[in-house]
């Protein structure tokens, strides 16, 4: 089951406000919550040390202008890098570093509004493996355990967190035959797809899951796609799509 009181329908916060702050930074997440988002996504990689830390790629060129793997620095090293996305923003969040999954977890457990869709990313797990990365993500995520959802690419990952008691959801890197016959085994609370798989509401496959997709900014396409009957539109641009009035009456 989703955690109680979860959103029957509602937009996720992908990656925390990401059109107006780094993403997955804590400004970026306590934004998403300040503007109106109820459920916020974030992703997990692993340090060198094995403590859980808030970012999305395995490599840190992209957000950080660092050369070099996440898997390969400790928790300390993360810690002082700076995740501003100077490529995006030039040097406005130049101050911000990686948080960990526990900085995070601290200031999300306070905001008692939001849930949480903790995404483990499956380039941890080949490096470190299945036991080592969720052993850490679960008990970091432990204080908002109320309020969360796993959820991974990785079917191990979700298969472990479901077996230890936690609602999941299962992200699609192919919308096919192979995807729904796993699905239909798994019962997942969530199954999470791109949103270009999606083109009629036959793409929503029926099951005891709810259907979320990625990553919409356009407020006409994300009204298509409730249409369609998916429950929860993940973007980056949150604040947008909930000032718009039609969108909002669809929610609602």
């Amino acid at each position: 089951m989703l955690p109680r009181g979860f959103p029957r329908t509602h937009l996720v916060a992908h990656r925390g406000l990401a059109t107006k702050y780094p993403e997955n930074s804590l400004p970026a997440l306590e934004q998403a919550a300040a503007v109106g988002a109820r459920i916020i996504e974030f992703d997990i990689q692993l340090s060198s040390d094995h403590v859980p830390m808030v970012i999305h790629d395995a490599d840190l060129r992209r957000t950080t202008g660092r050369v070099g793997a996440v898997g390969a620095f400790s928790a300390a090293e993360l810690g002082r890098v700076g995740c501003g996305y100077a490529e995006r923003f030039a040097d406005e969040f130049e101050s911000l570093k990686i948080c960990s999954l526990d900085q995070i977890v601290a200031v999300m457990a306070q905001i008692q509004r939001s849930y949480l869709l903790a995404e483990i990313k499956d380039e941890s797990i080949a490096r470190f493996g299945l036991q080592t990365c969720m052993e850490a993500v679960l008990t970091a995520l432990a204080p908002v355990r109320a309020r969360t959802v796993l959820i991974s690419f990785s079917q191990a990952a979700v298969r472990y967190a479901q077996n230890a008691g936690w609602p999941v959801g299962w992200c699609l890197d192919a919308h096919d035959s192979a995807a729904r016959e796993f699905a239909t085994t798994l019962g997942p609370e969530l199954l999470l797809t791109d949103q270009r798989a999606l083109t009629s509401a036959d793409d929503l496959w029926p099951g005891v899951w709810k259907w979320a997709s990625w990553e919409v900014l356009d407020p006409r396409r994300a009204l298509e796609l409730m249409s369609f009957g998916l429950d929860y539109v993940e973007t980056m641009g949150c604040d947008d799509l909930l000032a718009n009035a039609e969108l909002a009456r669809a929610m609602s």
